[in-house]
């Protein structure tokens, strides 16, 4: 009894090996090595072709495991079409070579770059499947169902994965290409209907992830905001899933059709800086909640948002061109939308319905009111009137002008509805002089003005300055047609070495100013009685004093000047003055000759007869003869060097 069941296990051991097989090989030669059909272990070794794998797929339907690790896979063209091809490539897994056998552990050559398609379709025991370092591309529907199949790690030299590659893996939880992998491509229904899959990491370098790719997965987070390079997720990419946030790449710019649809479980979701397009039924039926702000946005397709009961407020970016029909349909829990778009997006039909849009504020661009109160389905929304807070006379701009129609209606001027309320700056319910305070804050704050472009002839005039270190010198600023003006601000841009001691307007007007930096100042200045500036007189005199850094031949800037006539503003060119430091009076030599100015007159006193040189500050000499005693010589206004017996003078005629 006892040698016959030692008997019994040595066959056994016998028919067991009989089994396993270890083949070199030639490619082509494989059918020449295996005899025994029903082999279920085989490793090889050597070369192989497509017709040894065609020979596998073919002849051992017994296989359970294979190493084919130390396998170089040959390229060949043979007259035996294997799965419509003849012509088959150096390191190419061929189509169907394993689909449909009941192996559950497979070793891939080293060097291989492709998996064909259905390469492993159906291997219904394949529970692990370790990717080579050198693999580039997973063909159409290489693993799918591989129900056994639990995780899959992408080598870094992966590029694309082809249509349903892991599609129905029902028991794959985990899908990771590696952040420093090449993977561009995710193909169509590549990971569809994976119920357990509830880890997707897609990498830094994808650039599309197809239709279907994700639907009925287990996904209940997606962050890809890691892969920066996604341009586009197609139609229905994750439809029917329990996910609850999903994070897209700021570069994204395209959400293809249904790509969330009927999500219920969506409640939060961050958009990409770039998505341009969201495809009809995008989001319709899921639980988005809250505020939905879209950045770069061309185009929502219809449906696109279709009862999302939950969404409180839209915000459309100035990019917005197009929304289709019923887009934002049955959002009842809408409270708020803005156009950011200067010209009201083209709509399809019934672009809100179910929307009560008469009681719903519409935020739009100030300047593009009466186009959205003009269009059709916008103009059904609440649009609120708007306007730029202390832009009194609606021009766009905050500034003297302004002051000018609060004064006029101080002064018992009637004027709209529209321009009261806008008149009354502080929002108490009347127009008093506490407006033009506020509204004069307003315009001394750097940051307030919008200063246009000149529109006026008319000029400011600023007198060139003579001040020595430690003068304090009076500059008056004259207008050119003052009589048409009562109001005016500027900018004052004093060089290094000269500051601002004092400014004042004349008799009847109010002057405010404010430092904006150490080298500018702003001034405001009107008159409560709207009086016109005079003709004969200063509009406003600027005190200034100079210390020793002051250089020599800089220049004074009134710029972002605005003069204003009863309501409106205009505003002149900016306008410059030169400024010297050197005296009036120059010492010249011991014998207490002088040079000095009078007015409009050089005068030049010497003890002898004498010659000097008279230039003028852009380069043009003249000689002058000097006799005993004071010479004089009338000079247009400007700078001017002197240069008597060697000895160089700056001077300055007003």
């Amino acid at each position: 009894m006892r040698l016959r069941n030692i008997l019994s296990l040595i066959i056994a051991v016998m028919a067991l090996q009989s089994h396993a097989l270890d083949v070199t090989n030639t490619a082509g030669n494989l059918h020449q090595a295996i005899t025994d059909l029903n082999i279920t272990t085989l490793k090889v070794t050597g070369t192989m072709d497509a017709n040894d794998f065609y020979f596998i797929a073919n002849g051992l339907r017994q296989l359970i495991t294979v190493d084919l690790t130390e396998v170089t896979v040959v390229p060949c063209h043979t007259a035996q079409s294997h799965y419509t091809k003849t012509d088959f490539a150096a390191d190419e897994l061929p189509a169907g070579t394993f689909a449909s056998m009941g192996v559950s552990d497979v070793k891939l050559p080293k060097g291989l770059k492709c998996i064909g398609s259905a390469a492993f379709a159906d291997c219904e025991r394949l529970a692990q499947i370790d990717l080579p370092t050198s693999l580039e591309v997973i063909g159409d529907y290489a693993f799918t169902h591989c129900s056994a199949l639990t995780a899959v790690t992408l080598p870094p030299s992966i590029v694309e994965v082809g249509r349903g590659a892991f599609m129905r893996c029902q028991a794959l939880t985990s899908f990771v290409a590696l952040p420093t992998g090449q993977l561009t491509k995710l193909g169509d229904f590549a990971l569809m209907d994976c119920p357990a899959l509830t880890t997707v990491k897609l990498g830094n370098a994808i650039k599309t992830v197809g239709s279907r790719a994700m639907t009925g997965t287990g996904i209940q987070a997606l962050d890809l905001r890691a892969s920066s390079a996604l341009e586009e997720i197609g139609a229905w990419a994750m439809t029917l899933t329990p996910v609850t946030a999903v994070d897209l790449p700021s570069n994204l710019k395209l959400l293809g059709a249904g790509a969330f649809l009927y999500d219920e479980s969506l409640t939060g979701i961050s958009m990409g800086q770039r998505l341009a397009t969201v495809g009809d039924y995008a989001f319709a039926g899921t639980s988005l909640q809250g505020n939905l702000t879209f950045e770069g946005l061309k185009t929502m397709g219809d449906y696109a948002l279709y009862n999302t009961q939950q969404v409180t407020a839209v915000e459309l970016p100035a990019t917005t061109e197009q929304l289709g029909t019923r887009a934002m349909a049955g959002m009842t829990g809408l409270t708020e939308l803005t156009s950011n778009a200067a010209t009201p997006p083209s709509l399809g039909e019934e672009v809100w319905a179910g929307i009560i849009q008469s009681e719903i504020p519409l935020t739009v661009p100030r300047s593009s009111t009466k186009l959205y109160q003009a269009a059709p389905q916008w103009q059904e929304f609440f649009i609120p009137n708007q306007w730029l807070r202390g832009d009194v006379n609606n021009d766009g701009s905050v500034n003297i002008s302004d002051i000018n129609v609060i004064v006029s209606i101080i002064l018992g001027a009637r004027v709209d509805n529209d321009t009261m309320q806008r008149a009354d700056v502080n929002e108490d319910g009347t127009v008093n002089i506490s407006d033009i305070n506020l509204l004069l804050s307003i315009i001394l704050n750097p940051s307030s003005s919008v200063m246009l472009s000149v529109d006026t002839d008319d000029q400011l005039h600023l007198p060139d300055v003579n001040v020595m270190t430690g003068e304090q010198v009076a500059v008056e600023v004259s207008l050119d047609n003052a009589g048409d003006y009562s109001a005016l601000q500027c900018d004052i841009t004093l060089p290094q070495g000269l500051s601002l001691v004092a400014c004042s307007a004349p008799e009847g007007y109010l002057l405010y100013s404010n430092s904006i930096d150490a080298s500018t100042a702003r001034i405001a200045i009107y008159s409560p009685e709207t009086r016109h500036f005079s003709s004969d007189g200063p509009v406003f005199t600027l005190t200034l004093s100079a210390d020793a850094s002051l250089d020599t031949e800089s220049e004074i800037i009134l710029k972002d000047a605005v003069i204003a006539g009863g309501y409106d503003g205009w505003h002149p060119a900016d306008c410059a003055a030169r400024v010297n430091s050197s005296s009036h009076v120059a010492e010249m030599s011991a014998s207490d000759g002088r040079v000095w100015t009078e007015s409009h007159t050089l005068c030049i006193e010497v003890s002898e007869n004498a010659t000097a040189m008279l230039t003028t500050i852009s380069g043009i000499s003249r000689q002058l003869q000097l006799t005993q005693g004071v010479n004089r010589y009338d000079l247009e206004p400007g700078f001017y060097v002197v240069v008597v017996t060697g000895k160089s003078h700056k001077i300055a005629i007003q």
